[in-house]
C-alpha cells in the first residue's frame, strides 16, 4: 500500500465539516445494500469512529471500527470525539430521530473546527426543525464542503490502489485492497468470487479476517443459518451480485476447519497449492 496523503488532499478541502453524498444509501428497506461501504475508505484516511443506525448493523464488521448507535448516542452527542463519520439519510433525519443529533454535531464541528463527515443520500440534507424555510439545508447555514463518494472513490482507486476490480463492481475499499494484495501475489483478483476463493487466497490476504470475525463473534448465528448468515452479513457492505457465492465459499472454508479457530489458523498457513 502506497503512503496515503493527508485527508485534506484526498478530500480536496481544508474545511473540517463535510457533507458526503453516497447514492448507495437508500430508504430503510430490507433490501437496501452497501450502506456501510464507505467505512473502509475513511478508516484508511484515519477516521475509525462511525455513527450509524442500528438498522444498518447486522452484527458483522468487515473491518474493525468503533461504532456508536445513532439511537444510543442521541442524548450524549457531546461525549463523542472527533474525527467522526456519521452515516444517515434524509429519511433518517426526519423520521428516525437523528435531526437533533446531526444538529448538535454540526454545531460542535464548526465551533471546534474538528472533522465531521456526514455521509448521506443528498448534497443538501435538511434539518426542518432548525431550518423551517422550505428548501433551506445544512449547506446554506453552515460552512461545509460538499463531496460525492463515487467521484472521490473513483479518483482514490485510480491514484492510490492497484486493484484488479473495476470500480463499477464495488466502491468498497476493503475489497479493492484484497484484490490488490492477491494481484501482488499472483492469486485470483479480478472478481469478488475469486478473491474469496479460500483454496487459493494468499496466507495474508485480508479476506481471512472475516472468517475469524464469524468464529469469534458470530458463530451461533452461522451455525443456525449457515450460508444465509454470511450473505445477510455481507449485504451492508456489498453493492450487488456474488454475495451468495462468497457466502458459500466462507461456509466451505469454515466447514473444512470444523468451525474451530485453531484449525482455521492451520488452514490459512497452508500453502495454497496444497489446500
Amino acid at each position: 500500500m502506497a503512503n496515503t496523503p493527508p485527508i485534506e488532499d484526498i478530500l480536496q478541502t481544508t474545511t473540517p465539516t463535510v457533507v458526503m453524498r453516497d447514492p448507495q444509501l437508500q430508504k430503510r428497506a430490507k433490501h437496501a445494500r452497501a450502506q456501510l461501504r464507505s467505512i473502509p475508505f475513511f478508516d484508511e484516511l484515519g477516521i475509525n469512529t462511525v455513527i450509524h443506525a442500528d438498522v444498518y448493523d447486522n452484527d458483522f464488521k468487515l473491518i474493525d471500527y468503533t461504532h456508536h448507535s445513532s439511537q444510543d448516542i442521541s442524548d450524549a452527542a457531546d461525549s463523542v470525539e472527533f474525527p467522526l463519520v456519521h452515516i444517515t439519510t434524509q429519511q433518517g433525519l426526519q423520521e428516525y430521530g437523528e435531526e437533533d443529533l446531526v444538529h448538535e454535531l454540526l454545531e460542535r464541528s464548526v465551533e471546534e473546527q474538528k472533522r465531521y463527515i456526514l455521509v448521506t443520500d443528498t448534497t443538501s440534507p435538511r434539518l426542518p426543525t432548525y431550518m423551517p424555510k422550505p428548501g433551506r439545508s445544512i449547506v446554506d447555514d453552515y460552512e461545509v464542503a460538499v463531496k460525492d463518494y463515487e467521484t472521490l472513490s473513483n479518483r482514490y482507486l485510480e491514484d492510490y490502489v492497484d486493484s484488479a476490480l473495476p470500480a463499477s463492481m464495488t466502491r468498497n475499499l476493503h475489497y479493492h485492497r484484497a484484490s490488490e494484495y492477491n494481484k501482488q501475489h499472483d492469486a485470483p483478483a479480478d472478481t469478488l468470487e475469486n478473491i474469496y476463493d479460500y483454496t487459493r487466497a494468499p496466507t495474508d490476504s485480508p479476506v481471512w479476517e472475516s472468517l475469524y470475525y464469524f468464529i469469534e463473534h458470530d458463530l451461533e448465528n452461522v451455525l443456525n443459518d449457515y450460508s444465509e448468515r454470511f450473505r445477510d452479513a455481507l449485504r451492508s457492505w456489498t453493492e450487488r451480485g456474488e454475495t451468495q457465492k462468497i457466502a458459500n465459499q466462507m461456509l466451505d472454508a469454515l466447514r473444512r476447519c470444523d468451525f474451530e479457530k485453531a484449525q482455521l489458523e492451520d488452514y490459512q498457513q497452508t500453502n495454497p497449492n496444497l489446500r
